[in-house]
């Protein structure tokens, strides 16, 4: 199943399937499902809330590929053992990680934090805001930095650099 779209009841499924991967064992030397694990328990989005399988999912579509939030799920979940080599691609590139993460016999650790700065820094708008806070004078920068900490504030979120 590798459509992007979802129906009500995909999206059911995915909730359940969700909260049966997060029991998954994560092991970056394990089998496909086990390292796809270790990629969803390492690098998390903002407030260091996991990335869930809908957001890489539509990541991946919106960038040129084509799979399902449940299709991600089954890999997780041990239903697909040797998902398409193209699926694995596509969520490697995801978690800026080389598709070889999946098929080497010893991975590297992954710094998760350094993968998640990376993922934000793909996104166009993040980009321009930096290009131009970069031109600024670093009081200029400071002041932007108080701006954006207190939004965060008022957004119920913590400030910093996380």
């Amino acid at each position: 199943m590798t459509a992007t779209t979802e129906t009500a009841g995909d999206l059911v499924a995915t909730r359940e399937s969700e909260a049966s991967a997060q029991r998954r064992r994560a092991d970056r030397r394990g089998n496909i499902p086990e390292r796809l694990n270790y990629l969803f328990d390492s690098v998390h989005a903002a407030g260091d809330k996991p990335y869930s399988a809908a957001e890489v999912a539509r990541w991946i579509s919106e960038h040129g590929g084509s799979i399902s939030s449940v299709y991600i799920l089954k890999i997780r979940n041990g239903e697909r053992l040797e998902p398409n080599q193209r699926f694995l691609r596509d969520i490697a590139r995801f978690f800026c990680v080389p598709p070889t993460f999946f098929i080497e016999d010893d991975p590297a650790e992954i710094d998760g934090e350094a993968l998640n700065a990376q993922i934000l820094l793909r996104d166009d708008l993040v980009q321009s805001m930096m290009r131009r806070a970069a031109r600024l004078s670093r009081g200029q920068q400071e002041a932007l930095s108080g701006i954006i900490d207190s939004l965060l504030r008022a957004e119920g979120k913590e400030p910093g650099d996380s």
